[in-house]
């Protein structure tokens, strides 16, 4: 039986959670009671902090071994046991509204940069998010995203946001890794 290949996790490059977690204090002030989707949700870490903070999350992930580790953790985790789930998909072509009636927050943490057309996947990604979306980009990447992945055209995130109801709640850098967290709030919210 060949061994196991270890992963690094997504929270890799020597970043605790506490450090992934930086800039997202917003986020858990008004988490509780709500449905997350979790879009590139890894290893689920960050799916399983959420209901821990008393929101249900339903997690996608493209890599079958993150999703595989996720669900591990999420059931060593008695309350995310109960809170959340986890499915392997392409962001790229997932559509919540396919499978949801809508979540009240969307997260998009270090993944619109890794999309093949990052303009397009927000646009129907946050179209189920009823009240918040979270947006975290590494700093070359934000707020225009340019990347070989998505044929070196600019994508920016902000008119992606504004077309499809949102306003821009608050935006900065957090922490030392320099990373953009962006609060997007539907309109009239």
């Amino acid at each position: 039986m060949a061994a196991r290949k270890q992963l690094t996790p997504w929270f890799g490059h020597d970043r605790t959670l506490a450090q992934q977690m930086m800039g997202l204090d917003r986020l858990f002030a008004e988490i509780e009671g709500k449905d997350v989707l979790d879009v590139g949700c890894a290893e689920g870490l960050l799916s399983i902090e959420c209901a821990k903070a008393g929101a249900d999350v339903v997690g996608i992930e493209i890599r079958a071994q993150a999703v595989h580790d996720a669900m591990a953790a999420v059931n060593r985790d008695p309350i995310a046991r109960q809170r959340v789930s986890v499915s392997q998909a392409d962001a790229n072509f997932y559509d919540p509204l396919d499978e949801f009636t809508g979540f009240d927050i969307v997260l998009l943490l270090a993944v619109l940069h890794k999309l093949k057309n990052p303009t397009a996947a927000c646009a129907r990604l946050v179209a189920a998010a009823e009240d918040l979306v979270v947006i975290r980009l590494p700093p070359e990447h934000a707020p225009t995203i340019v990347d070989p992945r998505s044929g070196n055209e600019p994508h920016h995130i902000g008119d992606v946001m504004i077309k499809a109801g949102f306003v821009l709640e608050y935006g900065g850098y957090d922490g030392p890794f320099g990373e953009w967290v962006g609060y997007y709030r539907r309109c009239g919210k």
